[in-house]
């Protein structure tokens, strides 16, 4: 999945710095929310998409990519 579609599917978590992929060796995608290590009011696999999130906070762009140096 990539682009708007994972985006669509995914919602916030798709762009979140909070946010750690695991992916399961039969090919699953799962989004971990790293702030619900130290905050119990965030889930730690929330339910996606994921539309509002009071934590979100979004990734810095990659350098060397088409947005970046």
């Amino acid at each position: 999945m990539s682009g708007n579609s994972r985006e669509e599917h995914v919602g916030l978590c798709a762009r979140c710095k909070h946010v750690k992929l695991i992916r399961s060796n039969r090919g699953s995608d799962f989004y971990q929310c790293l702030r619900a290590a130290v905050d119990p009011t965030y889930a730690r696999y929330p339910v996606l998409p994921k539309l509002e999130c009071q934590g979100f906070e979004e990734k810095e762009p990659r350098r060397g990519g088409p947005d970046g140096p």
